[in-house]
This record gives structure tokens, sequence and C-alpha cells, in this order.
């Protein structure tokens, strides 16, 4: 007979699980820094790679550091541009109406996780940005709705919430790993010389990401994610914690905005003829290359430049000093990778150019099949992923030995496309890198939200794990 306190004895437990998270886990830089000094042992260790080297022209560890350390400044630009871009596309007006709107319709606590998820998830499969950025206003509205409806939500859920629906952006069409492998050649210029004409010159993302099985993948991921945060929702309310109350009052502030137009230069400030003129043509040309190209068949600097003219027109009714104070404050959140990304790019390097890399991958490729290459691909996609967390950039490193491998064992190359995408997407759940702006725009720390991500995470391991398998023995 069930005794009548199992049940608060398992909130117990997860109480107890969650506070451990909490006074163990370190602030995200500090982790960013220990990744450096991890990632540099193990050079020395398994590369033999001297620390220090009087030859400019030999590989040394504080060379390969300091050689990579600025290597990622266009992809940092790129990041800022997006997310403040994208917040001022979020945060106008409009857009706001839409979000609100959109943010009333839940009636309980399970509904408003359901749906920023929903959302998120759906938004990031198209874009990972458009999926981050939407997702991180809605979930700011549906706080502020659920706080005038008397739902109770313990804020650190819901962000985990919308962090975990980042899986399928990631996953998504708008991966790097996928859009580099579509390009025509791309491939063939990371290969050796020795593969270069067994190595596809394009593989299409209807091989890779566009595909009903994997569509299935990525929703099994995101009803996983789901529930893991209904389940571990404080079910008292005691335990549940608010964000700070400036990010509420930013987000419930009206949509009614009036900008004054007095004297000239507020005129000018306010201009709307400026605004649609300049916005309205940058965001035809970008309607006119989505529709030539495709959508996946924009890059990132492609999709900056929609959301910078989505953002002009939307805000073109205020004016431009209005527009430019939505990017100033989308900018104060991105402090992060400013700051953090250099030292991903040292790690980069330590990786690189020592040739820690390569002898990680022997490890994995000596005990491959074709049948599970596959998901050693992905383990070690994840595993490199941590300390290297750029799908680009690490794609450009793992490419050289994943292909040829792939070609040597005869395996499926779209699903080693897909093992890569899953590898980076499932283990994002785990480091601070890209809970950046998550954490920035809800003033939480990284210990107070990934508690609730590593049980999910560990489930999806094992489902794509048994999805890739079972994919490679149908081969």
């Amino acid at each position: 007979m069930t005794s009548p306190a199992s049940t608060p004895q398992k909130q117990r437990f997860i109480d107890r699980y969650l506070a451990w998270f909490v006074r163990w886990m370190p602030d995200s830089f500090v982790i960013c820094l220990a990744l450096t000094l991890l990632v540099a042992v193990l050079a020395a260790i398994f590369t033999d790679t001297p620390v220090w080297s009087g030859d400019p022209e030999a590989v040394s560890l504080v060379g390969a550091w300091t050689g990579a350390f600025w290597n990622l400044l266009e992809f940092t630009m790129q990041m800022v541009v997006l997310l403040a871009t994208g917040t001022a596309v979020a945060t106008s007006p409009p857009a706001k109406r839409v979000l609100a709107r959109l943010a009333g319709l839940p009636r309980n606590r399970a509904q408003v996780i359901i749906l920023g998820s929903v959302v998120a998830g759906g938004l990031g499969f198209v874009h990972w940005g458009l999926g981050m950025m939407g997702g991180i206003v809605l979930g700011k509205e549906l706080l502020v709705q659920a706080k005038r409806n008397g739902i109770k939500i313990h804020a650190p859920v819901l962000v985990a919430a919308l962090f975990t629906a980042l899986v399928p952006g990631a996953a998504g069409m708008s991966g790097a790993a996928v859009l580099y492998a579509a390009t025509p050649d791309y491939l063939r210029s990371l290969v050796p010389e020795s593969h270069v004409e067994q190595t596809p010159v394009s593989v299409p993302l209807t091989d890779t990401v566009v595909r009903l099985d994997f569509g299935l993948l990525l929703l099994v991921c995101m009803i996983i994610g789901i529930t893991f945060m209904l389940l571990m929702h404080p079910k008292d309310d005691a335990p549940m914690t608010d964000v700070e109350p400036e990010v509420l009052e930013a987000a419930a502030a009206s949509a009614k905005v009036t900008v004054p137009r007095d004297t000239p230069a507020q005129k000018a400030n306010a201009s709307r003829w400026i605004m649609y003129l300049v916005g309205g043509v940058g965001l035809i040309f970008s309607i006119l290359h989505i529709v030539s190209v495709g959508v996946a068949g924009l890059d990132l600097n492609a999709y900056n430049f929609l959301f910078l003219s989505l953002g002009v027109v939307l805000c073109a009714n205020w004016g431009p000093e209005y527009y430019a104070g939505l990017v100033r404050d989308g900018i104060a959140g991105t402090w992060g990778f400013i700051l953090q990304f250099p030292f991903y790019a040292g790690i980069f390097g330590l990786i690189g150019a020592t040739g820690l890399g390569i002898v990680i991958s022997n490890a994995f490729t000596a005990i491959s099949t074709a049948t599970t290459w596959p998901v050693i691909a992905f383990l070690y996609s994840g595993l490199l992923n941590i300390a290297v967390p750029s799908g680009g950039s690490k794609f450009v490193i793992e490419a050289p030995y994943i292909i040829p491998t792939t070609i040597d064992l005869n395996a499926d190359l779209g699903l080693i496309m897909q093992a890569y995408q899953m590898g980076d997407a499932v283990t994002n759940l785990l480091i601070p890198f890209f809970a950046l702006p998550y954490l920035a725009n809800y003033k939480l720390k990284f210990s107070s939200v990934v508690g609730y991500t590593v049980p999910p995470v560990l489930i999806m391991l094992v489902v794509v794990c048994l999805y890739l398998l079972g994919m490679a023995a149908l081969r």
C-alpha cells in the first residue's frame, strides 16, 4: 500500500537535486575558463604539444590558443546583430501586440509551458535565431499574462522549456553544417585529395533534415522536453521564483507608443518616410532573395539583413530614434557573446592546431562500422560541442575526417549529417554558450536553469542513439 507521504518525498528529492545544481554549478564565464584549461591539458597529454615555444613557426599550446583567439570575431558580430535586431523585431509594437494576444490564450500552467515550447520550437526549425528570440519575447509575455490571470509559474522552468525548445532550431534547416553540405563543392573543399572524387558535390536538405523520419525525431525530443518541464515544475508555491521585476515591467509596457514631433530635430528623429523607404527596399530585396534561393539558402548575413529591414519597417511609424533605442536595448544582452566567444575561439585553436581533434576522432572511428558510425559520430559531435559550441566552426574541424570515414565505411552521409546536427542540438542544453541570451533577458543564472535541462537531455541521448542505429540498420 502506497504511503500518503510518497508524493511529498518525491518532490523533496527533486528539490534536493535542483539545490545541488544551484550550489555547485558556477557562472558561465567560469565554465568557459575551465574548459580552456581542460582542453589545454588534454592537448598537452595526448599530442605532446609544448606549452610555449620560442619558434613562431612551431605549434605550442599558448600559440594555438592566442593564434585563434580572435578568429570568431565575425561570428561574434553576427550573433550580436542577430540578437539585437531580433530583439527589436520581437519587441516592436506590432509584434508585441501579436505575442500578447498569443500569450493570453493559456488558462493553466501546463498550457503556458506547452505553448511557449511549441511556438519556440516551430519557429526555430525554420531558423534557430527566430526561434530563440521569438521564444524569449513570448516567454516574457507569458509570464506577464500568467501573473495577471493568477497562474503561478516557476520562471526557471519556463525559461528551461524555451531553452529546450532550441533543439529543433539547432538541428533544423538553418544549421550551419547542413547548409554547408547543401552548398555545391563545399564538402569537397574540406576533405583530403584522396576523397575528393568520392565526396558528393552537395547533399541537399531533403537528404538530411527536411525528412519525415527526422521531423518525427525532433517532435519526440520536443515532447520529452515538455514532459519533463511539466513533471519537474514545483507543486507548492514556496519554491517558486519570479524573474526580476524590471523584466516583467519592460514586457508589460504598453504597445501604444507616442513619440514627440514638435521641433525639426524631433520630426527628423521620428520620420516615417525614411524608415519606410530604406526598410522597404531592404525588405523587398530580402523577400525576393528568399523566393530565388529558398529559405534553406539563407545564410546568417542574409537573415540578419532580413531582420534588420523587417525591424525598420515594423517601427517605421515611430521613426529611426525609436528603432535605434530597441536595438540598443537588445545589445545590452549580448555581453556574454562579446566576452566569451573569443575564449571559445581559443579552444577551437587548441583542438585544431595541436591535432587533439584527430586524436579524439581516431579513438572513436577505430571502433566504428557502417551501422555504429552514426551513433559514434553523434556522441563525438556532442562531446566536441561542449568544448567548441559553434556548429559552423566545429564542422570545419570535424569534416576533414568525418566525411572520409563515412565514405570509407560506406555509411549514409545524410544520416551522418543528422547525427552531427543532433549532437550539437542536444548537448547545447548542457552548456551556457547558447543559454546566454535567455539568461541575459530573464536575468537568471545558468545554475537555476540547467538543473531542468539535464534529465530530458539524458533521455534524448538514448532516443537519438536508437533512432540512428535503427536508420543505419535499415539502410
